[in-house]
């Protein structure tokens, strides 16, 4: 084993290097140090074999559990919400077990769905307001297709949100930032995938939204000034990832309403590319067009409605190359010529 390989199977098993020496040195007996991880990984000292043998047991005795996504950007209006609903949609449309999460208090997702029926659900105490602010078992807000009205067909469970979560930034108490993990905990081994929609800001329940998640995509419209905010969020996820959630991996920038005919979106994508090279990868964008707006006046997701567009196509894409574990379809390189 070398250290590129340990650090992939720590990460896989959601443990901080500190975390790793103190399971090592309970199963083992031993008293290694957090260095002695660092030289291990850096591959300055070989790795002992029983080390080796008890992280390749670890990994083999993990139970199959949901894989956890989150969508998340501080800017609004960059296609979050509707990012969340369709790559949602499309792994369920793949087979999967799919529950969708709304953490956002301005529960844009809610409504989309259950129209006037979140009413309902905030006064059912089926919220994640309910389980962030009073602890709440998750098992008991989720809702599935059965709890709703037919006519609404919900697509696959889900947890709504209420305005009341919003005073989730106000919260002080030790660990509150892991709160929704420790929720999600209970649930992992019912789903195959765990989406969820963080609010559009940088606050605490972003920090949860990410501190829960195995994955994090950040949407990002191909407009001038909504680029400019990419660094913050991707600063964001690197400290989380230092502080909260080791195993938090950034999986790519998502561009959204993106209109290939103008020079624009065009140069957006392009700068997005360059700036991005070394830090992440910008993912097959999705294009602009009228089938989402018609989508969500009928209360539907946009994939369902408009299945076979080319506007739909990219998160079905993404879906299957997330579920499959295979590289995500990148944004093109564009030519000298396409650029003008």
């Amino acid at each position: 084993m070398n250290g590129k390989l340990l650090r992939e199977l720590r990460t896989t098993l959601r443990l901080s290097q500190g975390d790793l020496k103190d399971e090592l040195n309970r199963l083992l007996g031993r008293s290694y140090d957090k260095p002695r991880i660092s030289r291990w990984e850096n591959n300055r000292e070989p790795i002992p074999e029983d080390v080796a043998h008890t992280l390749t047991a670890l990994i083999s005795n993990q139970k199959q559990v949901a894989r956890v996504l989150v969508l998340a950007n501080q800017k609004g209006g960059v296609g979050k919400t509707t990012s969340s609903l369709n790559l949602a949609y499309a792994l369920r449309s793949l087979g999967c077990r799919v529950l969708l999460i709304d953490m956002d208090p301005q529960a844009t997702a809610t409504i989309g769905l259950l129209a006037s029926y979140h009413v309902n659900a905030y006064h059912d105490g089926k919220t994640s307001a309910q389980v962030i602010l009073n602890d709440k078992p998750l098992r008991d807000v989720i809702l599935t297709p059965q709890d709703v009205p037919d006519e609404l067909e919900l697509p696959y469970d889900m947890v709504a949100s209420h305005i009341e979560l919003s005073e989730t930034d106000s919260r002080r108490e030790p660990g509150f930032d892991v709160a929704l993990r420790e929720a999600i905990d209970s649930v992992r081994n019912e789903y195959d995938w765990i989406v969820i929609d963080a609010p559009p800001n940088l606050g605490m329940l972003t920090w949860m939204s990410l501190a829960a998640a195995d994955e994090v995509i950040v949407p990002v419209r191909t407009e001038p000034y909504d680029t400019m905010g990419v660094g913050l969020i991707m600063g964001t996820v690197s400290k989380i990832q230092r502080r909260l959630n080791p195993g938090l991996r950034l999986s790519g920038i998502l561009p959204t309403q993106y209109n290939a005919r103008k020079s624009v979106d065009r140069e957006v994508l392009e700068q997005l590319q360059i700036m991005l090279r070394d830090r992440s990868v910008v993912l097959l964008p999705v294009p602009s067009s009228a089938v989402y707006g018609h989508a969500a006046r009928a209360g539907k997701v946009a994939l369902e409605s408009s299945p076979s567009s080319a506007a739909t196509l990219p998160y079905l894409s993404v879906a299957r190359s997330l579920n499959n574990k295979l590289p995500l379809p990148l944004a093109p390189i564009l030519s000298h010529e396409e650029r003008k």
